[in-house]
């Protein structure tokens, strides 16, 4: 049994690369300079008198926008401070909050908070005219220059109503800004016109990180968390870590997966901290191309095991479906089979079947998440096409992350005990 303390370690701070720990937040980000600047330019008229730009800003999950606007507000909380302006940067996380009324009960308690400090409940039973009302007053009792920043607004769907009325509130002795933030590309273009067009004066966009600009993140980043490192030039601050620790290689091949599957920083980060552990648990002085693959494979083995868990009952019906074609040695399978094998399914565990169309969208939902595998054939001529579906995890994954759901109860024993006797 390993004992604490008894080995050394590569670690001098592990919270730099733990993408999960508030502990740690970055000074700057040099690969969103561009970005930075366009919201610097929306909020530098508080620094004239004048009212901010209401700011719309939007990308996929891990770019840095969360830490890029809390950069900026800060920065200009700091320049307020300096020069006795009265200014109040109010922000509201609103993931969770599935309804605009959700989102203004917290805006009420957390401006309330800003004026009274904390402590404040959160208000229920009234109206959203009312709650509006409530926001009104209590912008109008902080007055001055306001901030409001709506993060991973998207929760709210398509009650829009928050958005449509806050940009058009006109609280006295009040100079309001908007910054509405949001990961889903398709909640900003659902938009309605007139709330994109109020609360999108600019609209700023943050793309993908390209393996670059992930290389130089990382490579801050473990300059900082790894033993005799330091950042000397935030340039190129690969050179300045320790190659007795970090192996050239490492950070380019983290930064190129990350790159090719989504472009998110906390997701590199991620990878480039559990490769760092590999080898730190195995009492290795030196990470390794070997602990990037190792880590690599983890995560994905995970990723898809939680996505196995947290399927709908359709969608999990849909793949055991696949799993006994597989036992049976019966894939790839086609859809045809695989719909008479669920319609059994169904009977035996009380769900409602569905047509075979949407059965097929669920086996194809699958595929999306990298569950399933597909491919297609002719059926002969003039038959047209089938698809042929196959499994893309081990058996044994699909139901070890299924054995213990309820919902299907009475198909999982079965299923195990076909496939001892296979």
């Amino acid at each position: 049994m390993k004992r604490f303390g008894e080995t050394e370690t590569i670690f001098q701070d592990m919270d730099r690369l733990n993408p999960n720990t508030q502990t740690y937040k970055p000074e700057s980000l040099p690969e969103r300079e561009s970005e930075l600047n366009q919201l610097h330019s929306a909020l530098r008229p508080a620094t004239m008198g004048s009212t901010p730009l209401n700011v719309f800003v939007y990308g996929p999950t891990g770019q840095g926008k969360t830490v890029g606007i809390s950069l900026k507000t800060n920065q200009l909380q700091q320049y307020a401070n300096g020069k006795d302006m009265d200014l109040t940067v109010v922000t509201v996380r609103c993931k969770g909050m599935d309804k605009s009324y959700h989102v203004m009960t917290h805006l009420v308690k957390n401006i309330r908070e800003k004026r009274l400090g904390p402590g404040e409940e959160l208000p229920s039973g009234y109206q959203q005219k009312t709650l509006l009302s409530m926001i009104i007053s209590e912008l109008e009792a902080i007055s001055g220059t306001v901030i409001v920043v709506l993060d991973e607004i998207d929760a709210i769907g398509q009650d829009d109503y928050i958005l449509y009325e806050l940009p058009r509130a006109e609280p006295k002795g009040v100079r309001l800004s908007i910054i509405g933030i949001t990961n889903d590309l398709q909640f900003r273009d659902n938009l309605d016109a007139d709330v994109r067009s109020s609360l999108g004066e600019d609209e700023i966009e943050f793309a993908p990180y390209n393996a670059d600009q992930l290389n130089n993140i990382l490579s801050r980043r473990a300059a900082g968390a790894l033993r005799k490192t330091e950042v000397q030039d935030i340039k190129n601050p690969f050179e300045s870590l320790d190659s007795q620790i970090l192996d050239s290689d490492v950070v380019p091949l983290a930064s190129a997966y990350a790159a090719q599957e989504s472009g998110d920083a906390r997701e590199a980060i991620k990878l480039m901290f559990r490769a760092c552990r590999f080898a730190d648990d195995n009492g290795e002085p030196v990470v390794r191309e070997e602990h990037v693959r190792q880590a690599h494979e983890y995560l994905e083995r995970a990723a898809v095991e939680r996505g196995i868990k947290s399927l709908p009952t359709q969608r999990a019906t849909a793949l055991l479906t696949v799993v006994q074609a597989e036992i049976s040695g019966n894939t790839p399978a086609e859809t045809n089979y695989l719909y008479s094998v669920y319609n059994k399914f169904c009977i035996k565990s009380d769900i409602n079947n569905l047509s075979e169309r949407r059965f097929r969208d669920k086996l194809n939902d699958l595929v999306d998440a990298s569950i399933l595998a597909r491919k297609r054939k002719g059926r002969g001529r003039g038959l047209g096409m089938t698809n042929l579906y196959t499994l893309e995890v081990q058996v044994e994954t699909v139901l070890e992350n299924l054995e213990g759901d309820s919902r299907l109860s009475d198909l999982i024993p079965n299923i195990i005990h076909h496939r001892h006797r296979q």
